[in-house]
């Protein structure tokens, strides 16, 4: 269960919002259940405490990409007014491991009523069943199928934004650095970056890791567990901000953090890995 801290420094609404989560978290036994089975169903309950009514204007549609032995779940949100032209494809958060087209369903809403582009939501492969670079590989596919459907599908465009939360984040600065090592033609060419508190490198020490490891709703020891079982080691792009000779050759990025979050971007990895 969540530690309950003194939510003071924290958004109300926010620290609210945490509360609600750590009830369900007590409430919601299920001794039945492994680690991830676990935490995939809390990621999905989690979600109807979060849904809000869904915004006006946005129309919402299902795809399926279909790749070598699979097929991926795509949802697309288009604003019908102040539409940019331009798409972001998204992916969602969670470890890795949990979280779905459900649990960012309505970041996605949002992410495409105020900034009119056409968001992409991507339900990727997951750990531990698919570890790394099995999420990437699934961004790739869907870029692929981007620039396949140009002149079919509206959002399919040459160029589009890649973007991602936390593990997301991560995700999506992966496929970037990737296509700067390993370029492919037919593929949509990622226009700029969008990342909301991406992981990057784990076993970091920094003040954030020590001082928001427990009771802020992602512990360390969480996080830890969701590296180990990532895989993917041997891979330069799993760690993306240490491909030192890439990140120059990086689209324009935009990077969001967050005060208390011990997984994100913090100003000291800033500074390392950005030289800002």
């Amino acid at each position: 269960m969540m530690h309950s801290p003194d939510p003071t420094p924290i958004d109300p609404a926010l620290a609210h919002t945490q509360r609600r989560f750590a009830q369900l978290d007590a409430d919601t036994p299920t001794p039945q259940l492994d680690y991830v089975q676990r935490r995939r169903l809390l990621s999905e309950l989690q979600a109807c405490l979060l849904r809000t009514q869904p915004l006006p204007g946005i129309a919402i549609q299902q795809h399926f990409v279909s790749a070598p032995g699979r097929e991926i779940a795509v949802r697309s949100y288009t604003p019908a007014a102040r539409a940019s032209g331009q798409t972001l494809v998204w992916l969602h958060g969670g470890g890795w491991m949990v979280g779905s087209l459900d649990t960012h369903d309505d970041l996605c809403e949002h992410l495409a009523h105020f900034s009119g582009h056409t968001v992409l939501s991507v339900h990727y492969r997951r750990t531990p069943e698919s570890p790394f670079p099995a999420a990437v590989e699934d961004a790739q596919a869907v870029l692929q199928w981007l620039h396949q459907m140009q002149g079919v599908l509206p959002f399919a465009q040459p160029q589009v934004l890649l973007g991602g939360d936390s593990a997301g984040g991560h995700l999506a600065l992966s496929s970037a650095v990737h296509a700067i090592q390993q370029p492919v033609a037919d593929r949509a060419q990622i226009q700029a970056l969008l990342l909301f508190y991406p992981c990057l490198q784990p076993g970091l020490s920094t003040p954030s890791m020590t001082e928001f490891a427990e009771g802020y709703g992602l512990t360390g020891g969480a996080m830890d567990e969701y590296w180990r079982v990532l895989g993917g080691a041997d891979l330069p792009w799993r760690t993306p901000g240490l491909c030192h000779a890439s990140l120059p050759q990086l689209p324009p990025t935009a990077i969001v953090t967050a005060s208390h979050d011990i997984a994100g971007l913090c100003a000291p990895c800033r500074a390392k890995f950005y030289g800002f």
